[in-house]
């Protein structure tokens, strides 16, 4: 029998090489990770804050918005005051198409920037609602409006403002266009919205555009 102790094993040394290209590979997971987190993070975000206004405009005085009114009435003899205790939210839309989902959010007043924190805005310096010329709100599909790409020429918006007024657009006209085409963004002469959002879903390469003409008012 042999008395000589057996050998022990040697540790592999890593080289430098291979320890670079581990912690490139590492960096590179937590840069995707990052690059999808952060974006799903915007949106709910964005999510929470729109259903908060959305339930706080409808506490305020709008529970009876259904869609587009169909009648016009008289103005009210008295100031009333719509909407949330929030002077951020300006307007609350609603579509009449895809009926089923029952689609409506509320607007703040700011420019394209305010689309980080709110889903619709209302672009500032566009006409309020009802008022002469091309009033102007944009919104993200994502995460509320995915079929909102259903609503088509005929259907109807609602928009209600603080002073309890609802103005009812009736779809004109419908474009999907690339991103610096803005030729439906310039003033109007008639009593016009013109919504703004992104499309295909979640891939945001276009826009989708409609013109709506005034129809009626109901206070």
């Amino acid at each position: 029998m042999d008395d000589k102790p057996y050998p022990r094993p040697q540790r592999t040394k890593r080289s430098p090489l291979r320890l670079s290209l581990m912690a490139l590979g590492l960096a590179a997971i937590l840069t995707g990770v990052g690059l999808v987190a952060v974006p799903l993070i915007g949106v709910w975000q964005r999510g929470h804050a729109d259903q908060t206004a959305l339930s706080s405009w409808q506490k305020g005085g709008s529970n009876a918005l259904v869609g587009a009114p169909a009648v016009s009435t008289p103005a009210p003899k008295t100031a009333l005051t719509c909407g949330s205790g929030s002077p951020a939210d300006y307007a609350l839309v609603t579509f009449s198409s895809p009926a089923s989902e029952h689609y409506g959010g509320v607007a703040t007043d700011g420019t394209w920037d305010s689309l980080h924190n709110r889903s619709m805005v209302h672009y500032t310096g566009t006409p309020a609602p009802g008022q002469q010329g091309n009033s102007i709100i944009a919104f993200h599909r994502e995460p509320d409006y995915e079929h909102i790409d259903q609503l088509n020429v005929g259907d109807t918006v609602s928009v209600q403002d603080r002073t309890c007024h609802t103005f009812a657009y009736k779809i004109t006209g419908r474009w999907t266009l690339d991103p610096n085409n803005v030729s439906q963004l310039v003033p109007t002469t008639g009593h016009d919205l013109t919504l703004i959002t992104c499309t295909p879903f979640w891939v945001d390469s276009q826009r989708l555009v409609w013109r709506a003409s005034l129809v009626t008012t109901t206070a």
